[in-house]
């Protein structure tokens, strides 16, 4: 995986001088002010308190040593260099190790690093507040959240000590997991004798290549602390252009929160999960907050793209009527190098014009590449300042994978959430006896895109008309893009949206009439091609024409000679010496297009077409009306195709030809002795995964609404005997096509296609009853995949037409029911009108997430945040002074 070829190391003296820099004379000052003070802090070339090597000692006795001597070190440095508002406002160093921080996701993994840099605490005597019972439900809490650092310590390491790295590197992941507002995190690695410094970011990791001999060098420790102390808040990861939205007060940095006054920390602002919580983000073209989270999946997987998406309004906005307001979908992520930026993709073909199909992907209005600063907030040289890593040498050891999994309770999704994972192992393990990755690690770009289009997913539907009506239109839109030069490469249920017309719910809104249209959405996966006309294959008209004028003697002898045209029989041959460009054998040539005209002649048959006009079949009728394609080879790429990109989407949705790429499956209708081509992904692909998409709909769901169905809730033995055998099965089939490892999926999915016969008894058997009129549909879709992959022919190359074809037959099929059945499905309307009502109040729940009541008190989000009376960083204004009410105080909410 691209993580397993992140990690780098540079020398000691680069981390310092580039990834936490203190400026020379100032550092200096500090180190004069902590030798000159009084409590004799460093002396004899040791820092107070730290045990010696020589004495018996426990590693417990590690955290109060460092904690007194960094909170130490940072009161003297914001001393010397003052305060600033970009600074982290209010954090000191925590002894930490006897309890478990908490976390916004229930069932997320319990660990806990051994010390922390913690905002909002103003002073180190309420440190011991900590420690109170941990079970109870009255006591309060330290959270990831307030994270700026964290720190593992151990009596002894060795930095190159792989399975304690990981460790540290755990404790990073799940800050930035939890912290949404941080671009990257630094962690601390501590021993009796020396400290390093690691940074996790979303290319991967930079670590010190040989730590720092505390006690022999001073200065340098000094400077890692003091560091934290003053530094930008964005050198230490976070986002300035990011605030935590607050109700009817001012949003405020997360950095800037304290522990006292209106700016203490208040964990009812974070909501109940990450998805909950509200941010204010200033972009180039205005100011947004966020409605609510729509996905964080890819935030999970911590060195990667970091993709979050949000629902969200422009901050102008936010006292106008949730009802009639604008809703906008904001998304962010890091755009690998190398890569097609997404707002790049949407930008080109909303400049296509005269394309009514346009409307079925998402609106675009507009993107942007995030600037701190007036710098590019990029991984290589914002971050990591340029470095060049330098190698070392690691030893090779195990960790073993714990993983959990989160889910968002209104969208009913699940997403997977890293704790301590074999990620780090992998990554570090790439050093192992000295190799270094000759290529630099991925640079990755901050970017964001604004959409205004808002919905919710495709499972949502509320008829199976609607649902077809809905993915016609998501085919609609693929063909848009696709015809100019998109192809999307990630087809799945979450990117097909049931998306509003115009910006509006109607307020009356509970009956299937409902104003929607399907749209298909994320295009960070896709790639530029040329277009279809530049991919329009030109063939040699004379030599077609010679080779059918000779009256073919096998077409001339088959049964559907005189049904079929003559330029059906050019169209085949055509297709023939496309796919064998350097055969000139007529008879070669010949029986390849007989068998190809049988197939097509068969799958016409099959697909429940009325006969043609007259019995004859033309290419029209066929469907060959259209052009053949060159291969969708990409343009404009600066970086060679990395390895393995060709595996592009969704695993439980990816084309069976995608997942085994670069082998081959061969797939064979009637013997079309046509070998299959090179896999290079393209519309079919992407049609295949829709085909899964319904097919996923149909088995797994108990009819509209997204409602699961009830097989797959409690164990076997819970069923009655005489279904445990059905269940049984249904939920094995599920798992080889839906919910396995690739290579479980990628096999099962093969063995379908190599046998294509089974596909109705193995699978369609298993459709829940709500779906059984779309049986057809789903046999003449798998016939059509079949067909295209077996002779790359016309339908191979037109999909989209073959695929709207049956999908406008289904949508006939189902509205000529007669009424007689209509009013048998009594049950199927009210839960069609329940899946309405479903949509409608998950919808309301989203845009009424920020109502006029909260904006009653219009504020600036721009604005300097203005603080109560001024009270210093580490200590109270008078030591007889009660101190202000602190979060440890605070009642926590049940579940925290």
């Amino acid at each position: 995986m691209e993580e397993a070829r992140s990690t780098r190391f540079v020398s000691t003296k680069d981390f310092l001088d580039k990834i936490i820099p203190v400026d020379s004379d100032a550092l200096d000052r500090i180190y004069d002010a902590l030798i000159q003070s009084k409590d004799k802090l460093y002396a004899s070339k040791r820092w107070k308190g730290f045990p010696r090597p020589e004495a018996k000692y426990k590693e417990l006795d590690l955290y109060p040593a460092f904690t007194k001597t960094a909170n130490a070190i940072a009161k003297v440095a914001r001393d010397v260099v003052g305060e600033h508002e970009d600074q982290v406002r209010e954090a000191i160093w925590v002894d930490y190790h006897s309890k478990v921080p908490q976390t916004l996701e229930e069932g997320a993994t319990l660990i806990r690093p051994d010390c922390a840099l913690a905002m909002a605490f103003a002073d180190p005597s309420e440190a011991p507040l900590l420690m109170r019972d941990a079970q109870s439900e009255k006591s309060d809490k330290l959270r990831w959240l307030q994270f700026v650092a964290a720190v593992e310590a151990k009596r002894d390491y060795e930095q190159k000590d792989k399975e304690l790295i990981s460790q540290l590197l755990t404790y990073l992941r799940v800050m930035m997991v939890e912290q949404k507002d941080r671009r990257f995190a630094l962690g601390l690695f501590l021993s009796n004798m020396q400290v390093s410094v690691w940074l996790q970011d979303r290319s991967g990791v930079l670590g010190m290549d040989e730590p720092i001999n505390i006690h022999e060098n001073p200065r340098d420790f000094i400077q890692v602390i003091a560091a934290f102390a003053i530094l930008p808040a964005h050198r230490l990861g976070f986002d300035p252009t990011m605030k935590l939205a607050r109700g009817t007060l001012a949003p405020i940095h997360t950095y800037r929160i304290t522990s006292w006054g209106n700016d203490r920390f208040n964990l009812e602002e974070y909501k109940k999960t990450n998805f909950g919580t509200q941010w204010v983000i200033t972009t180039e073209q205005g100011v947004f907050i966020t409605l609510r989270a729509l996905s964080l999946l890819r935030t999970e997987v911590v060195s990667g793209s970091g993709c979050i998406v949000w629902a969200a309004i422009r901050y102008e906005d936010r006292a106008i009527d949730p009802d009639v307001r604008k809703v906008f979908v904001l998304k962010q992520f890091w755009n690998s190098d190398g890569r097609v930026d997404e707002g790049t993709l949407y930008e080109h073909l909303k400049n296509v014009t005269g394309d009514s199909d346009a409307q079925y992907i998402g609106k675009f209005e507009f993107h942007e590449v995030v600037k701190i600063g007036g710098e590019i907030d990029n991984t290589a040289s914002l971050i990591r300042g340029g470095l060049e890593p330098v190698t070392v040498q690691m030893e090779e050891q195990q960790q073993s994978l714990k993983r959990t999994r989160v889910t968002d309770p209104e969208l009913d999704e699940w997403l997977h959430f890293q704790c301590v994972d074999v990620e780090g192992m992998q990554l570090i393990s790439r050093f192992f006896a000295g190799r270094q990755q000759e290529t630099k690690p991925p640079k990755r770009t901050r970017v964001r895109i604004v959409l205004g289009v808002f919905g919710c997913p495709i499972k949502f539907f509320a008829s199976r008309q609607e649902l077809v009506s809905l993915l016609l239109d998501c085919v609609r839109g693929h063909r848009f893009a696709f015809k100019h030069g998109v192809v999307h490469r990630d087809i799945s249920a979450g990117n097909l949206l049931i998306a509003l017309r115009g910006h509006n719910i109607p307020p009356s809104a509970h009956s299937e009439t409902q104003d929607v249209r399907g749209c298909l959405i994320d295009f960070d996966h896709a790639k530029r091609t040329r277009t279809v006309e530049e991919r329009k294959i030109t063939y040699d008209a004379d030599e077609i024409r010679r080779l059918t004028n000779m009256k073919l003697y096998h077409v001339c002898t088959e049964e559907w000679a005189e049904q079929v045209t003559d330029e059906v029989v050019s169209r085949a041959v055509h297709l023939v010496k496309h796919r064998y460009p350097n055969e000139s054998s007529p008879g070669e040539i010949t029986i390849r297009a007989t068998i190809y005209i049988r197939a097509g002649l068969e799958y016409y048959k099959l697909s429940g077409r009325a006969p043609p006009p007259g019995n004859v079949y033309t290419p029209e009728a066929l469907g060959w009306d259209g052009p053949l394609l060159l291969p969708p080879e990409p343009i404009r790429r600066h970086v060679p195709e990395r390895r393995g990109e060709v595996r592009s989407g969704t695993l439980p949705f990816i084309s069976v030809k995608i997942l085994r790429a670069p082998n081959q499956v061969a797939i064979n209708w009637r013997r079309s002795l046509i070998p299959p081509s090179k896999v290079v992904h393209d519309a079919i692909h992407d049609m295949e995964s829709l085909f899964w998409v319904l097919l996923f709909l149909c088995i797994t769901r108990a009819g509209p609404g997204g409602e699961r169905r009830e097989d797959f809730v409690g164990e076997l033995t819970d069923f009655p005997n005489v279904r445990q055998d059905q269940v049984a099965r249904l939920r094995n089939v599920v798992r080889n096509l839906f919910d396995g490892d690739m290579a479980t999926i990628a096999s099962y999915k093969e063995l379908l296609f190599l046998n294509p016969e089974n596909f109705e008894t193995d699978i369609l058997c298993h459709i829940h009853p709500y779906f059984e009129v779309l049986k057809p549909t789903l046999c003449r879709w798998w016939d059509l995949l079949v067909l295209a992959y077996a002779f790359e022919g016309y339908e191979y190359h037109n999909i989209h037409a073959f695929v709207i074809e049956l999908l406008d037959m289904a949508a006939r099929d189902l509205a000529s029911l007669d009424d007689s059945q209509q009013t048998e499905d009594t049950e199927d309307k009210e839960k069609s009108q329940k899946a309405v009502e479903k949509r409608i109040n998950y919808l309301r729940k989203v845009t009424w997430a920020f109502s006029r009541s909260q904006a009653s008190r219009p504020t600036s989000p721009l604005s300097d945040m203005t603080t109560p009376e001024k009270k210093t960083l580490y200590q109270y204004s008078s030591p007889l002074s009660s101190p202000p009410s602190s979060p440890l105080t605070k009642k926590t909410r049940r579940g925290d």
